[in-house]
């Protein structure tokens, strides 16, 4: 990955960031990631990414 671009920086610390909050929810309801589905893990990361890339550049 090229860290010098901003835009790929920016990208994968917000999935990093998108991977601890889903730890901290799972941990939250006591469940492991183990628990949830391919198509649950799917569903969390697209709508994580949809809402950063999407909400603020409206």
């Amino acid at each position: 990955m090229d860290t010098t671009n901003p835009t790929a920086a920016a990208f994968r610390n917000l999935v990093i960031a998108a991977d601890e909050t889903l730890h901290v929810l799972c941990r939250m309801r006591g469940i492991t990631l183990d628990d949830l589905s391919e198509d649950a893990l799917e569903a969390f990361f697209f709508q994580a990414l949809d809402d950063e890339f999407w909400v603020g550049a409206r």
